[in-house]
């Protein structure tokens, strides 16, 4: 849990769900390339954030401590891997690929410093934002490359954005003692974490309401999407009102919502069929 593999592992479901519920065939290549790049993204923010994890997650600190030069040489092994992978599969899916790592380059390092705008997790909302983007435009425009019809992607990125949106800020309230002593501006330690679980109910519900307009695109997969909908509600419920900012629960229920949402998506079609044919 310390190393980023299972963060890359989800990411890979959450890409995996975006092919099931596009109705697109699946391309394991892109799968692997999404692992990669992910895993290479979070890795080198592991090392830029040191003196966070030093207070909000020591376990990581010390997994990082001592071994920056290796764990920057798989970043940087992994992201080439992923490419790599992408351009196998077409240009188009290597330019999306791009999208999170260089996301995460002006992110995690002071590179844009040389024009006077500090690292983007500094400023306020951005960090939240920038994740959001960077995911869901993997996981919704990748298995899109071979979408025939368009309609669906106006739900589906939305969808990983809310998501993905949510938990980013969810895992700064985890964060927020770090973070608040070291001048990190995330939406927890600026607004305080009442107010932050009130915006992420509203987000939650306008996610409702947009899949309520879209639903008749997604009948097969329709109770999974409510699933994820209440799920959505009870997590933000939880962790905005634990004391508990320690442990693997965080990254399990949250980030590991992908693998529970992709286990019913294999087993619903099936019972959906058997009903359909008695």
């Amino acid at each position: 849990m310390v190393s980023s593999v299972f963060t890359a592992f989800t990411s890979l479901m959450m890409l995996y769900f975006s092919f099931i519920v596009l109705d697109v065939a699946l391309k394991p290549i892109l799968l692997y390339a999404m692992f990669f790049v992910i895993y290479s993204v979070y890795s080198l923010n592991k090392v830029t954030d040191r003196e966070e994890d030093a207070i909000n997650m020591p376990a990581r600190y010390t997994f990082v401590h001592g071994n920056e030069r290796f764990l920057l040489t798989l970043a940087i092994a992994s992201y080439i891997a992923a490419l790599l992978l992408g351009l196998i599969e077409s240009p188009f899916a290597a330019g999306i690929l791009l999208v999170p790592f260089l996301s995460g380059i002006v992110y995690s390092t002071n590179s844009l410093s040389i024009i006077g705008i500090p690292r983007l997790k500094d400023i306020f909302l951005v960090k939240s934002l920038i994740v959001a983007f960077s995911l869901a435009v993997c996981a919704a425009f990748l298995p899109a490359l071979h979408l025939h019809s368009s309609a669906k992607l106006f739900f589906i990125f939305p969808f990983f954005f809310s998501k993905v949106f949510i938990n980013t800020v969810l895992f700064d309230v985890r964060d927020v003692e770090g973070d608040t002593l070291n001048g990190v501006k995330t939406i927890p330690v600026v607004i305080g974490i009442k107010r932050t679980r009130q915006m992420l109910l509203l987000i939650q519900s306008l996610l409702v309401v947009w899949f309520v307009l879209f639903s008749d695109l997604f009948s097969k997969y329709y109770i999974i999407l409510i699933s994820s909908m209440v799920y959505g509600y009870l997590y933000i419920f939880h962790f905005c009102n634990t004391n508990d900012h320690e442990g693997v629960s965080w990254d399990i229920l949250l980030d590991g919502e992908w693998i529970i949402i992709d286990i019913g998506a294999w087993i619903y079609p099936i019972i959906f069929s058997t009903m359909g044919n008695t």
